[in-house]
């Protein structure tokens, strides 16, 4: 009886103490962080302002502002915090936004800052001009008030004030204009003489030109290469409606109001505007207006229905190294995410930016290595378009394809049946890059139609990293037509750097900052396809490759005649040497494929479809006089492993199915579709046609053009047909 008591005070207490905890205890706190304010506008001058932020924990604040904005302090403790945010002088000469985002573990909560963009000058000022258009100018350095601007009665006809605001009329004669503006600092009587310059706009054939349009806050970026003012935006061409509002806001010497196409409606920057036909593929005019002219300007804003891809940079892009840039893309499918910032239009890092590739640097219109970084220059990741979450990108330029979609089309069916063999493991493994149509801008000027696009490397297979210098995964990339390219013979690596020169082999995995040069492997696999007997290579073929990925290539590769991938714009990767080093042969640069070689060139019906598949399409050469790609060499002769049966069986399961010509001509007409219907393609033509009419001597390219993408398509999808039938015939007849 004495024990059940004595349980009986156990049990009670040990409840009381969880009632306690559950009443009295520690709690989560459930108060929401928050910001005294959540938008700051200020002028064109400096100008701080005291915001307070209330956490329930620890908190800190970044901003896509870098340049611009301080915030001090930029992060603290749990509790109430004043904090100053500065917005320096806006020197830009554009309106600037930003955003200020105050971050917990938790919570985060965005403060939006505009500022705008006018004509200012700081005292003392000797001499300053403003152009014809007027304008406001901002007087930097006097009080808010304890001061007096005096003008002469000539010049009150075109200047008013405004406080420390010179309201300059629109000068309409045919000569400049200028007075001596008089301004006294009552505080210390200390006084300034301003001669003050209007220009005239005799001469200017562009009058009231806009110098800045932005529509619901996307700063639309402008061509630099056309007489008259161009802007571009994006819209959906998938969306279910052609009619839109949107707030338009804009800036343009002597600008104060527009009409859009036939409206006579006027239309103030900041205005919410409807647009009854905003579609992809149009010009919509708008027209510039002044209360001090009659005259009237007219801009022109080109919608497209392709993300839009704008890169600034101070420095001059050139192969190695990347320049700092900065990368601004806007998309309006909103497919981007920015690690918790998700389903974005608009995207905006810092950068680095080179050109990228061997030969396609010798043409006008180059491609692009792209790699995104934060303000302190570390790695930057984002999810951009949906492809994946990365911090390197690629813009393909695509100037040789005469249908600008060969790559794409390729890898879009390379990746429909090929996976890294490991792919239940890791489900994000993948063979072949993705990517989509974008149009591009460098530093003002319209460079056309691209693809952006990831890349292959150690995150697209997932192979394994190497970690504290234990070796791991490799990825080796073929440069060349050397006899180790073509896995032929080779001399001893040195493994000095990252690039095998006498191979023409790169190490791209692991790179400088991941680890150390070693070629070894990949020299174990060209003595191995190039010495070893057909014995062993049979024996031991399914112990050194993964027969999936070689069959898979194997087939692919002849499907599209790959005369530029057999040895040379080749991978070969390894998952880890240590456990699992079967190696995967990979893909890449698909470009001079269906039915067109690297220069343009057709392949006639004797060369594309009747040969067999160790004639030249696995050689390099004309009509099979060149060195051939010895590992497809030994397969078709020597049938290691009973590849051949492998080979047989793989072509009758996917022929029907990923390389039927019914799914290529899906794909294709899809591509085309977007370049037609976005107006990419006009836009491409004539950013690069006559340009190109004047390289193509230097390079003995095919003198066709991109011009007549339909006829383009036509032939490709006959190709297709014509190839596929030839192929289905030469595999029946492997041995199998």
């Amino acid at each position: 009886m004495r024990n059940l008591f004595a349980n009986s005070i156990v049990f009670f207490a040990v409840l009381a103490a969880i009632c306690s905890c559950d009443k009295g205890g520690e709690k989560i706190d459930t108060t929401p962080l928050t910001v005294s304010v959540t938008s700051i506008e200020t002028n064109v001058l400096q100008e701080s302002k005291t915001i307070t932020v209330d956490s329930p924990r620890d908190w800190k604040a970044t901003t896509t502002g870098e340049k611009w904005i301080t915030i001090t302090p930029s992060s603290g403790k749990a509790g109430t915090t004043d904090v100053k945010v500065t917005v320096k002088t806006n020197e830009s000469g554009n309106n600037r936004n930003a955003v200020i985002s105050f971050k917990t573990d938790k919570e985060e909560v965005p403060v939006k800052v505009a500022q705008k963009w006018s004509h200012f000058f700081k005292l003392p000022c000797a001499e300053y001009t403003i152009g014809y258009g007027g304008g406001d100018i901002v007087i930097d350095g006097l009080p808010k008030t304890g001061f007096s601007i005096e003008l002469s009665t000539a010049a009150l006809s075109w200047i008013k004030t405004r406080g420390n605001v010179l309201e300059v009329a629109y000068n309409e004669g045919e000569t400049s204009r200028n007075t001596t503006i008089n301004i006294t600092d009552s505080r210390n009587s200390q006084q300034y003489k301003v001669m003050l310059i209007q220009e005239s706009a005799s001469g200017i054939s562009n009058i009231l030109a806009l110098s800045e349009l932005l529509i619901d806050d996307y700063r639309c970026p402008s061509n630099s290469l056309t007489t008259e003012t161009d802007f571009m935006y994006a819209v959906d061409m998938d969306a279910t409606t052609t009619s839109r509002e949107a707030k338009v806001e804009f800036r343009g010497e002597g600008v104060q109001w527009i009409t859009i196409g036939e409206s006579t409606k006027k239309i103030y920057s900041g205005d919410i505007v409807k647009f009854d036909n905003f579609v992809a593929n149009s010009t919509i005019k708008i027209h510039t207006h002044s209360n001090s002219t009659t005259k009237v300007g007219e801009t022109h804003l080109i919608v497209s229905g392709l993300p839009i891809v704008e890169i600034t940079t101070n420095d001059k892009i050139v192969d190695e190294p990347k320049v700092d840039c900065t990368f601004r893309l806007f998309d309006p499918k909103a497919r981007t995410d920015d690690g918790d910032n998700k389903n974005l239009q608009y995207f905006e890092s810092l950068g680095g930016i080179e050109y990228r590739g061997a030969g396609a640097q010798r043409y006008v219109k180059k491609p692009y290595n792209i790699k995104l970084r934060d303000s302190a220059g570390e790695k930057r990741e984002a999810e951009l378009l949906n492809i994946r979450n990365d911090n390197s990108w690629i813009l393909d330029g695509m100037y040789l394809d005469v249908a600008r979609m060969r790559n794409r089309v390729c890898f879009d069916i390379w990746n429909q049946f090929n996976k890294p063999y490991y792919v239940a493991e890791k489900p994000k493994a993948m063979s072949g890059t993705r990517g989509h149509y974008v149009e591009v801008f460098i530093n003002g000027e319209y460079m056309g139609l691209f693809i952006l696009s990831d890349r292959i490397d150690r995150k697209q297979y997932q192979i394994d990293q190497h970690v504290s210098g234990t070796e791991s995964g490799y990825i080796y990339k073929g440069k060349g037509w050397t006899s180790a390219c073509l896995l032929k013979s080779c001399s001893a690596p040195s493994n000095s750097g990252y690039v095998w020169s006498s191979a023409q082999i790169e190490q791209e995995y692991p790179a400088a900052d991941d680890g150390l040069p070693n070629f070894n492997y990949m020299a174990d696999v060209i003595n191995f396809v190039g010495t070893s007997s057909k014995e062993e290579f049979s024996a031991k073929f399914e112990e050194v490759f993964d027969v999936n990925s070689v069959v898979d290539a194997f087939i692919f590769l002849n499907m599209i005649v790959a005369d530029d991938n057999i040895g040379r714009n080749t991978f070969w990767i390894i998952r880890n040497v240590k456990t699992a080093p079967k190696v995967i042969h990979g893909l890449w640069d698909l470009d001079g494929t269906l039915g067109r070689n690297w220069d343009r060139h057709k392949e006639t019906p004797e060369q594309a479809y009747n040969k067999y598949l160790s004639g030249w399409v696995i050689g390099h050469g004309n009509n099979g006089s060149g060195t051939r790609f010895h590992f497809h060499e030994r397969i078709i002769q020597e049938n290691p492993a009973n590849i051949h049966k492998k080979i047989y069986d793989r072509w009758n399961e996917i022929k029907n199915g990923a390389l039927a010509p019914s799914n290529f001509n899906k794909i294709v007409d899809a591509y085309a579709e977007q370049q037609l219907a976005s107006g990419a393609h006009d836009r491409e033509v004539a950013r690069w046609k006559a340009i190109d009419q004047e390289e193509q001597p230097k390079w003995n390219y095919e003198t066709v053009y991109y011009d007549n993408i339909e006829s383009e398509i036509e032939y490709m999808k006959d190709w297709w047909k014509k190839r596929h039938n030839v192929l289905n015939s030469l595999i029946n007849g492997l041995e199998h």
